[in-house]
């Protein structure tokens, strides 16, 4: 596969725009169904038809160019009334976008070993074409039709808003509007390229609006003889027939007369012009505002490492000010250092924003992909789902966003086949019919929540408990033990399914661990709250960016660590005597929840410091759905971390997750929240009375 511009360049440009256009016609197609057929839906879905088309024929992308030229046949009947955006038409349309995705994916892989067979669609397409235009489907739209006094015979030209209003501004001109008709002798071997030519004469003599059939951009199986070419010109019919007849060849008969438009039409048309401009205006205005330019990942990724050194610096710069005041406290120099490091420390702080800035995206290029998501599921199980979007316009790191997807169409799965009800079910008990579904985003603090909440059934915890004890997640005697939430978060264990049969969509007891998992990954916290009959809501925060995160300092022992304040869900202190155990593990009452105390000095076979007070400092964490209280010995306080790999030397450990260097230039370990809880549900860190 050759195309015209074949250079890594323009090939990387060619995939992104298709990602862009395919974006754009999924949420077309689906206003399309939602709001049925509205010019301003089908133009914009024939418009990328139409340039996918024309980047994919540059790119010698033939199977893409094939089926978006099948699209636009389609498309361009529904626009001009000869058929109805039908459910079949829509499905059909729906097939093309993901066909348009598949072979996406192939040109990435191998562009010369395209494997999507895009027959079957391309028939469809046709065979829609074939039965759309019987007398039910057919609406004959007000036109400028044209007679002929020669054969009376009718030409309809398709003009879009920019060629009415060209024609407008030649009649205000005082220019000739003419249509042309041109029979090519039926000897010419080359009648396409033969029309084309005329194309351009004609061009030399004025401004051809339009032709009919189309030889600008000729489909592959057109018939050409007669050719209607509409052309805006100084010049009168006489002069330019004789021009023709005189200097070109394979041209049997001509024939030239003024096209003649309403003048209803002419103010409708200039009208919907000055529309059109204004908000063309508006839109020039808003790009003016929010000019954007592509930088390279690996460059932002760069700026980001840089950025991180300066925060490391600042500190430590901060850090000497501090020890330099409190021994030369009456000298200037030493005052003027802190007044310089104060200054350099917003200067960095404003840098680090406006870098992590670079690396954030709105969460609306994740939260596009949920109305198809949702349109096929609720049609694939019989369901009619109203779906809510709300704080698209929220801003995440771009990684958090590409790995928070999986576990967001987990929940949306789960809420749409195990939460809401068939139609029949929600009205007999008193519900409107259609289900809802509600996605949120929305910032709190350094961090971002995404909410997943439906109006279903919510989740059974009698069902729950009773599927965990048959399938041995947990005993008759521990589930009496267990608290209503506890139960409730059985459903995140590997295995875990209340489904009574495998389909397509669950049942596999797959979905809720991969949600769990993923959000330990993130070291981000999930929360369900549900209610039978009334519907189900998860809750998920998450750290805005993984590169700098406000952290919390501790020392353990004689060595400093720090843990992520998005795992910090609070810091209590507890006397001695409130601290019991069972089964060798140390449990304490916070808030009437029973939490796992952990003392990350046996894990590392170091010797517990003898507290001089009674009260002991726990730091509750959260990852995913667990809690537990971490022992620490003192409480340093929080500071920016910059996180630091530790490398392939040291490899991967299960208690750390990166470190980060000091305002004294020492290294402190970064916690691993996720593998610490892993840990206590294993029962390695068993602790002793004390």
């Amino acid at each position: 596969m050759a195309g015209l511009y074949d250079t890594p360049e323009m090939i990387d440009a060619f995939l992104e725009e298709v990602e862009e256009q395919l974006e754009v016609l999924e949420q077309s197609i689906l206003e399309l169904e939602q709001n049925g057929e509205t010019p301003e839906v089908i133009q914009k879905i024939f418009r990328v038809a139409h340039t996918l088309k024309g980047s994919s024929s540059a790119m010698g992308f033939e199977e893409m160019k094939i089926l978006t030229h099948e699209m636009e046949n389609v498309l361009d009947e529904i626009r001009n009334h000869r058929l109805k955006a039908t459910k079949t038409v829509i499905n059909a349309l729906f097939q093309c976008l993901d066909q348009l995705r598949m072979l996406k994916q192939d040109f990435v892989s191998d562009r010369n070993n395209i494997k999507t067979d895009i027959s079957s669609t391309v028939n469809k397409l046709k065979e829609i074409l074939s039965g759309g235009y019987n007398q039910n489907q057919y609406i004959k739209q007000d036109k400028g039709v044209q007679n002929t006094e020669q054969d009376n015979k009718t030409i309809e030209f398709e003009l879009d808003f920019d060629q009415r209003y060209q024609l407008i501004q030649a009649l205000k001109s005082e220019l000739n509007i003419l249509v042309c008709k041109v029979k090519i002798s039926d000897d010419s071997l080359m009648k396409t390229a033969r029309a084309y030519l005329i194309l351009n004469y004609f061009n030399q003599m004025g401004n051809v609006i339009t032709t009919e059939p189309n030889v600008i951009e000729p489909s592959d199986d057109i018939q050409i003889s007669d050719v209607y070419y509409l052309l805006i010109t100084k010049l009168d019919a006489k002069t330019i027939k004789a021009k023709i007849l005189n200097e070109l060849v394979d041209i049997d008969n001509v024939d030239i007369y003024p096209y003649d438009i309403k003048l209803s039409e002419q103010q409708a048309f200039a009208e919907h012009r000055e529309e059109q401009i204004n908000r063309n205006k508006i839109s020039v205005n808003t790009y003016a505002q929010k000019r954007t330019i592509r930088v390279d990942v690996e460059r932002v990724e760069k700026l980001v490492d840089l950025v991180g050194e300066l925060v490391i610096e600042q500190t430590r710069i901060y850090k000497v000010g501090n020890e330099l005041h409190s021994c030369y406290i009456s000298d200037g120099m030493v005052d003027e250092l802190l007044m310089i490091s104060n200054h350099v420390s917003r200067v960095i702080s404003e840098l680090q924003e406006g870098v992590m800035k670079m690396r954030m995206l709105p969460i609306q290029q994740l939260f596009n992909r949920f109305p198809r998501i949702v349109r096929d599921l609720a049609e694939a199980l019989g369901k009619e789902v109203e779906l809510v979007i709300e704080g698209e316009e929220t801003e995440l790191d771009k990684t958090i966003i590409e790995d928070i997807a999986d576990p967001l169409i987990h929940l949306i799965r789960n809420a749409i086949d195990h939460g809401i009800e068939p139609s029949e079910e929600r009205i007999s008990i008193g519900k409107p019919p259609k289900g809802k579904l509600i996605i949120s985003a929305f910032y709190q603090e350094n961090h971002v929540v995404l909410i997943v909440q439906d109006d279903g059934r919510g989740i059974d915890v009698q069902k729950v408990k009773e599927c965990a004890i048959k399938k041995g997640i947990i005993t008759e005697k521990e589930a009496d033990t267990l608290t209503e939430q506890e139960i409730i978060n059985l459903i995140f264990h590997t295995g875990f399914s209340t489904s009574q049969e495998v389909n397509e969509i669950s049942g596999r007891g797959v979905g809720m661990d991969i949600v769990r998992n993923h959000i330990e990954k993130l070291n981000g916290i999930i929360e369900v709250e549900t209610k039978h009959g009334e519907g189900t809501k998860f809750t998920i925060k998450l750290p805005l960016t993984l590169a700098i995160l406000p952290g919390l300092l501790v020392r353990i022992s004689d060595e400093v660590y720090a843990l992520p304040m998005s795992n910090v869900v609070e810091i209590v202190r507890k006397p001695e005597n409130e601290i019991g155990f069972i089964k060798g593990q140390a449990i304490t009452l916070i808030r009437e929840k029973v939490l796992p105390l952990i003392w990350l000095h046996d894990y590392f076979n170091i010797q517990r410091i003898k507290m001089h007070h009674k009260n002991i400092f726990i730091v509750v964490l959260g990852v995913a759905e667990k809690r537990f209280g971490l022992v620490v010995d003192e409480l340093i306080g929080t500071q920016e971390i910059v996180v630091k790999p530790l490398g392939s030397y040291i490899g991967k450990v299960e208690t750390f997750s990166g470190a980060t260097i000091l305002g004294d230039g020492s290294v402190a370990c970064i916690l691993d929240v996720g593998g610490i809880a892993k840990m206590v549900e294993n029962n390695k860190i068993l602790t002793h009375n004390m």
